[in-house]
């Protein structure tokens, strides 16, 4: 009979081989806690997200624009802004014509002056022509500064109208009517704030310069 020899060669200890994929992966403790760290957070911010959701849009529209063209105080804003505008114009107008007799009696005088004596004229009447230029910009700067002020008295009683419905009809989103596309009419509350404002504040007083 015959009889097979072990393999000298082969090892007794030496394992079996193990099919593809039967190897565990193993991770080293450190990053096993950090990714259970990681899934902790994920969760728990899910979890605040789903408990604070936000309350549902209940929408109004107003057309701002109107306010500011149609309402008594817009109206009276614009009336004293173009009296003092008219003021300062009949003003400038009188310093240029000023500005304008100047310079002719200075080019009149030119040939009889020295020239010593021109630029010393010369230099008064551009110096004077400067300051007129600069009470031109200030007078704008008034306008503007006045204007600003005025209407901001305006916009503040809007606000504070639209805030008084919104909080009685329970409305948590106001948009003015320029930026929608499309709405519907029963949204849209500018004759409803146009006339209380009208009521509280029928006119507004535009304040002096220096204010």
């Amino acid at each position: 009979m015959t009889r097979t020899r072990p393999n000298p060669s082969a090892s007794p200890s030496a394992p079996a081989s193990s099919p593809p994929g039967a190897a565990a992966v193993r991770l080293p403790l450190r990053a096993l806690l950090a990714l259970l760290a990681l899934v902790l957070v994920v969760v728990s911010a899910a979890r605040d997200l789903a408990a604070q959701r936000l309350p549902e849009a209940v929408v109004a529209v107003v057309d701002y624009q109107r306010l500011l063209s149609e309402s008594k105080a817009a109206q009276s804003i614009r009336a004293q802004i173009e009296a003092r505008r008219k003021r300062y114009q009949e003003e400038i107008s009188a310093k240029e014509q000023e500005l304008l007799e100047q310079d002719r009696e200075l080019s009149r005088q030119r040939a009889l002056l020295s020239p010593e004596a021109f630029q010393q004229r010369r230099r008064a009447f551009e110096e004077e022509a400067a300051r007129v230029q600069r009470l031109v910009q200030q007078r704008r700067r008034e306008l503007d500064t006045a204007s600003a002020q005025a209407y901001a008295v305006v916009r503040d009683a809007i606000l504070e109208i639209i805030g008084g419905m919104a909080e009685s009809r329970g409305f948590n989103l106001v948009l003015p009517s320029s930026t929608v596309l499309l709405f519907s009419p029963k949204l849209d509350l500018t004759e409803e704030v146009l006339e209380e404002l009208n009521r509280r504040l029928p006119e507004v007083k535009v304040p002096p310069p220096g204010n």
